[in-house]
């Protein structure tokens, strides 16, 4: 769908006036300038049939934008988490305030370590969740997190995966250019940056081995190809490059549960830390119930 700029205008003037207390005003800004094409791609990816009476889990809500959007066009029963660290816990509970639109939303959220600790949450128990620009931020299991989905998502519910894309674009022109493409060390902690990145066919795999099968995978190709500094020869080389498929800046993902799942770490992506099955292994199939 496309949005004409009248309407992305609205959407950032509602977005933009909420308040978070603790969450640093031009920061919460600027990351809005800089997300809001993603957050409607993401909303184009859902699957169809969710309303007010779907249940969602929105993993790493936080700063609640997703969630907004979400509340607005479909009312679905949203359930929200976040990790903000151990020993950084304070509340359960975050509100949003907007004296323009005259709207306070009471955010309650579960605070749990996606790639270390059980869901709070009941088997068969949703109907989507969103794992948004999460998992590229892990540091040693993200097959957990992918288990754990798979657990509270009901018999053909969905899951929606958004990520960087390792193969994008500006990746592509670093590497010609001769230089480094992992992301920086952070402030914040090694949650506070990009420790693996995925290509889409690495993502295909690891949630196909996982008891899910994926209806939609894409990326979206954003910004401009900055050239200064190219010779011909390199710059020859930048063009072949892009013109291949999957260059887009970020992973579009749409899963469906199809099987109940079981850890596999598939050798492409584990080392030295699990016993592996193999990048073909599949998840354990499902039993069917003596009726």
């Amino acid at each position: 769908m496309a949005y004409r700029k009248k309407e992305i205008d609205s959407l950032m003037e509602y977005l933009g006036s909420f308040e978070l207390k603790d969450f640093n005003a031009d920061e919460r800004s600027n990351y809005l300038n800089v997300s809001l094409d993603r957050f409607l791609k993401t909303l184009e990816v859902f699957p169809e049939g969710i309303n007010e009476k779907s249940r969602v889990l929105e993993l790493g809500a936080n700063p609640y934008f997703m969630s907004l959007l979400m509340l607005r066009k479909y009312g679905c029963r949203l359930e929200y988490a976040n990790f903000f660290g151990e020993g950084r816990f304070k509340s359960d509970v975050e509100v949003l305030t907007s004296g323009r639109f005259g709207e306070t939303h009471r955010f309650r959220f579960g605070h749990f370590n996606v790639e270390r600790e059980r869901f709070p949450y009941r088997d068969g128990s949703f109907d989507l969740v969103l794992f948004c620009e999460i998992i590229e931020h892990l540091t040693m299991d993200p097959v957990h997190p992918l288990v754990q989905i798979n657990r509270i998502l009901r018999d053909g519910g969905h899951m929606v995966i958004t990520t960087p894309n390792v193969l994008r674009h500006d990746n592509l022109r670093k590497l010609i250019m001769g230089k480094n493409v992992h992301d920086h060390y952070s402030g914040y902690g090694p949650y506070g940056r990009h420790n693996r990145e995925y290509t889409p066919a690495e993502l295909r795999d690891l949630v196909e081995a996982l008891g899910f099968r994926v209806e939609r995978l894409y990326t979206k190709v954003t910004g401009a190809i900055n050239v200064q500094g190219l010779t011909i020869k390199r710059f020859r080389g930048l063009m072949q490059l892009l013109t291949t498929r999957n260059r887009g800046s970020n992973i579009f993902m749409l899963a469906r549960k199809v099987a109940d799942a079981e850890p596999v770490y598939p050798r492409w992506l584990f080392e030295s830390m699990h016993e592996t099955s193999g990048s073909k292994a599949k998840a354990k199939p499902k039993k069917k119930r003596k009726r």
